[in-house]
């Protein structure tokens, strides 16, 4: 079953004229492609003002990881303090630099009592590490202080391989990891795929929590310029938590931006004649100065790069390693990634950040969410590998007025006034009585070249062929764990699909199966059917609209004033249930309800 609180949006409750706001606790990165500097690009796309509470300064750019000076405690205290005149949606984390600031964050988190949102930061994207290992200050160290307090965590495969001491080569190890970092205390994690055995064919992340798991996956983007993806996909799932999605919604909404970033992401220009000069003038030309700083004066240099920027907030070895890795290996370190040609320069030093503009509304960047049946990933036989099929579509013609009915003589009733599409969702009949009621139908719809779709029973409509199947997410969960692979039959048999959403985690699991029609509601509060699901209205429906390639269908408490404004978005469908079928007099309302769509 589908644990449906989990799956309640409601983006709407956050709207009183006050913009939400995410607590950011992340380090300042010195080129602004990641760090805290993303957070609030990210942040401010999705129209939510970012709480700041810097936890270290960093000089780093595209390459490499130059210092990190933590921010004294006091200090970091200060801004939290600070910022509390203020009552966040959710809380953000990134680099923490010193135990002690997790032990404030963990404190703030308690305090306020709103959901956490956990990005494991060990090292930049350039790979050098931004703080220490093996020390009570370190990575590993942290987060697992942190993750008992963890709504989510968000570690990319190399930071879960060293959260949970394995490597990671397989779909099979990423769920055991996740299931390690569950079992630490983290409420959920996705573990993301970039560096993982899939990247460069499709990208492929991994959602688990105690009860639920599901992959999400898009095709792999061929881009260099991926700074910043870890802070803006854990700052995107942050800000659309306090906006009122729920944390699936959220995760979803949260890689379409990513996949969208990828897209639109762009390089930095680089300068490598001047970058070399200014370092050869500074480093190598200038014997006194160098050695002032590097050699000679050992007081000078341990001041400035040890006991200032590192040994207070790391240890001196891992300062050290990181140091003579990047200033003093000379020809290997120096001109490797420094001298070797202008081309090598460019290849490595303009490489840009993902760039987030806006809440994300395009197909596109739409994953698919396939449930877990524990053989997914790349080492199996993958669909990104043997492409699924596109179910057929539903002809040229919209699906205009569709109505959803219980029994074939509503049919007779219907068609004849210029009904184009209907459903017939059977509830309470069984055996021959409903084979019988179905059989009937198809042989009604054929005759007034009706497209008829039968509500869950696919066996019977590919048995009397029907025009096509409609499936509710429950059912369609359902087909999937059934041997004689019913989504297959159904396609074999050129049946036709649509499917029920209510909701981006829902949309990006319809658009796994690639269907005829995706249904989108409740657009309006319904009396039809119990649903936990929050109405989103015209403004909801037309996001969908404009964002969907798929015909979509409206369904949802619509009346004959709505079914005119709905028309005007320009769906394919408009789903009525009670509307027709407990009208006074059906055939009088299902006519002014053509009417009004005609024009």
């Amino acid at each position: 079953m589908i644990d449906h609180d989990a799956l309640v949006s409601d983006p709407q409750s956050t709207d009183h004229g006050i913009k939400p706001t995410v607590l950011t606790f992340s380090g300042s990165d010195s080129a602004g492609l990641a760090g805290m500097q993303m957070d609030i690009k990210v942040q401010h796309a999705f129209n939510i003002h970012c709480l700041s509470v810097l936890t270290a300064v960093t000089a780093q750019n595209n390459q490499q990881v130059l210092a990190v000076h933590a921010v004294e405690q006091t200090m970091f205290d200060a801004q939290i303090k600070a910022v509390s005149a203020f009552k966040p949606g959710a809380i953000k984390t990134g680099l923490i630099a010193q135990h002690a600031q997790a032990k404030s964050i963990i404190d703030a988190k308690q305090a306020l009592g709103i959901p956490f949102i956990c990005d494991p930061v060990g090292a930049a994207t350039s790979g050098n590490p931004l703080i220490a290992r093996g020390s009570e200050d370190s990575d590993g160290h942290f987060t697992d202080v942190l993750l008992p307090h963890c709504t989510l965590i968000t570690p990319n495969i190399p930071e879960a391989e060293r959260l949970v001491g394995f490597s990671i080569l397989s779909s099979q190890d990423i769920k055991n990891a996740a299931k390690i970092l569950l079992d630490k205390g983290a409420s959920a994690v996705l573990i993301k795929g970039g560096h993982g055995p899939c990247a460069k064919r499709f990208s492929q992340d991994y959602y688990c929590n105690p009860t639920e798991q599901f992959w999400l996956e898009s095709q792999w983007i061929d881009t260099q310029h991926t700074r910043g993806t870890g802070c803006a996909l854990a700052s995107a799932i942050a800000s659309c938590i306090a906006l009122g999605y729920c944390l699936k919604d959220a995760v979803v909404i949260a890689k379409m931006a990513i996949t969208q970033g990828l897209i639109d992401a762009k390089g930095l220009l680089s300068n490598p004649q001047g970058y070399i000069k200014s370092y050869m003038d500074t480093h190598d030309k200038d014997a006194e100065s160098y050695e002032d700083t590097h050699d000679k004066g050992a007081e000078n240099c341990e001041d400035t790069h040890a006991k200032q920027s590192y040994m207070d907030i790391q240890n001196k070895g891992a300062v050290e390693e990181n140091y003579k890795d990047t200033h003093d290996k000379g020809a290997e370190s120096y001109e490797d990634t420094h001298g070797k040609g202008i081309g090598n320069y460019e290849d490595t030093h303009d490489k840009g950040a993902v760039v987030i503009r806006s809440f994300p509304s395009a197909q596109q960047s739409l994953p698919s969410l396939r449930d877990d049946d524990g053989g997914a990933g790349c080492v199996e036989p993958h669909p990104f590998l043997t492409p699924v099929g596109a179910f057929p579509d539903i002809g040229d013609s919209p699906l205009g007025l569709y109505p959803i009915v219980d029994r074939a003589d509503w049919l007779e009733m219907l068609l004849p006034l210029g009904v184009t599409a209907i459903q017939l969702r059977i509830k309470d009949l069984s055996d021959r009585r409903l084979e019988d009621e179905i059989s009937r139908a198809v042989q009604i719809a054929r005759r007034y070249s009706c497209r008829l779709f039968i509500n869950d029973h696919w066996q019977l409509a590919i048995k009397h062929r029907a025009y096509g199947v409609h499936l509710g997410q429950e059912d369609l969960i359902a087909t999937q764990s059934d041997a004689s692979n019913p989504i297959q039959q159904l396609r074999s048999a050129g049946l036709r699909l649509g499917i029920s959403t209510h909701c981006h985690y829902e949309v990006a699991r319809a658009h796994s199966f690639k269907p005829s029609y995706i249904a989108y509601g409740p657009v309006f509060a319904t009396s039809s059917k119990d649903m936990p699901w929050v109405p989103q209205g015209l403004t909801g429906l037309d996001y969908w609209q404009n964002l969907l390639a798929y015909p979509l269908v409206a369904i949802g408490g619509i009346n004959l004033e709505r079914a005119q404004a709905i028309h005007a978005l320009g769906v394919s469908g408009i789903a009525m249930i009670s509307e027709i079928t407990q009208a006074d007099s059906p055939l009088e309302k299902t006519s002014a309800l053509l009417a009004a769509l005609r024009t």
